[in-house]
């Protein structure tokens, strides 16, 4: 065990200084491209089962998109709130507005990816962006923003969806885990290595839906209809993504923890069918993280025999004395090499996380960023847990 755990451990921070400066700086150094004076046609498309009141407040919002030719085509999901009058009293009020109401739900088939399917159908453009009923755009110029860094090679974009500012340790949870959730995609997307997007703001052709057969592999888990498609239908080459403050949008994040384990455990689940590779690269991100965080103590109050600090860089036996910390002689090499290591990985860490920020529209403080990354590794351990021992198709909505 002298050995064992202290290898795991320094090879456990190798490989998070690994990713940290070599993936995640990919982000800090990307810039969109510029808006394309070619703009083709877009359809967003957007499931709303009983949204009447945020249809009320969107509709309107990207109606008023400055963009030449698009449409809004909402998928009305059996809503009994009034949603379907709505949408056919307000059709000329809302010029770019179109609709498809669904009554029924076929055998099997899940209920979001369904009204995706009937919408995607339904959609006049090869451009589809879609959203989510309580998503709102940060700007009149998201559509252009994200179709821009669309060309004839790249048939995906993926966008930046963050959560509101309430006060509360729940909502700044929930703000660092949206950050580190979009730090990921993104810097895998840029290392020619994508897995996945988020359906609240995510750009693909309408060719690429049917060419992957669209939701036909997991049509019936309740989730992945935007990260489970993208795993299967994104490749090194077809993906780009959108940073641009004008290409995010913003959602309202779960206000009780309850609903948040809810939600969280309803995504995570889906991870499971990922591809081999992408849970690999995951995997290994997410365990060195947590061997960072949780075997720091024990490695360093450990005491191994087989190390040796050069003898320059030991601290006197006579200098400890003068604080009566003589007993303290054998350990301090070995404390100061550990603490050395583990504070410099935080430090770099930090800087990285703090620029990526800034990327992303400042999601969080970045001087909680140590802080909150701690507590970023106790929900991993905890939703691997919960994640390792849930079938993805028998977890419900609610």
């Amino acid at each position: 065990m002298a050995f064992i755990i202290p290898i795991i451990f320094f090879v456990a921070l190798a490989v998070q200084l690994v990713f940290v400066l070599f993936i995640f700086t990919k982000l800090v150094r990307h810039e969109d491209k510029e808006t394309s004076q070619h703009l083709p046609p877009i359809s967003i498309i957007l499931a709303a089962s009983n949204e009447l009141d945020n249809l009320r407040q969107l509709l309107p919002i990207l109606d008023s998109q400055d963009y030449p030719n698009f449409e809004i085509l909402v998928a009305d999901d059996r809503s009994s709130d009034g949603t379907y009058d709505y949408l056919l009293t307000n059709q000329d009020n809302i010029k770019h507005l179109s609709f498809l109401r669904i009554l029924d739900l076929p055998q099997h088939f899940t209920a979001k990816k369904y009204a995706v399917t009937m919408a995607v159908k339904k959609s006049k453009n090869e451009i589809l962006l879609f959203t989510d009923a309580d998503c709102r755009p940060e700007s009149d110029q998201w559509l252009k923003t994200m179709v821009s860094q669309m060309d004839e090679e790249k048939d995906i974009v993926l966008g930046f969806s963050k959560y509101n500012f309430f006060p509360g340790a729940l909502n700044a949870l929930i703000r660092y885990e949206t950050f580190q959730t979009a730090l990921q995609y993104f810097s895998f997307a840029l290392a020619k290595v994508p897995y996945m997007g988020v359906g609240r703001n995510l750009m693909y052709k309408k060719s690429l839906f049917w060419k992957n057969n669209g939701f036909t592999k997991h049509f019936g888990l309740l989730s992945g209809d935007d990260d489970l498609f993208i795993n299967a239908a994104a490749n090194k080459h077809n993906v780009a993504i959108s940073i641009d403050e004008d290409s995010a949008t913003n959602s309202i994040p779960k206000e009780s923890w309850g609903d948040w384990f809810i939600q969280k455990r309803r995504h995570l689940s889906v991870g499971k069918k990922y591809k081999f590779r992408d849970k690999f690269n995951l995997g290994l991100l997410w365990m060195s993280e947590l061997i960072s965080w949780f075997f720091f103590i024990p490695v360093f109050f450990m005491l191994p025999d087989w190390y040796q600090a050069p003898e320059w860089s030991r601290i006197p036996n006579e200098f400890l004395k003068q604080y009566n910390l003589a007993h303290w002689y054998p350990f301090n090499d070995w404390m100061r090499l550990v603490l050395g290591v583990f504070v410099l990985w935080i430090l770099v860490k930090w800087f990285v996380l703090a620029k990526a920020n800034q990327k992303l529209s400042n999601t969080i403080k970045s001087w909680k960023i140590p802080y909150f990354d701690f507590l970023y590794a106790v929900y991993l351990l905890f939703f691997g847990i919960v994640t390792l021992f849930s079938n993805p198709k028998k977890i419900r909505w609610k």
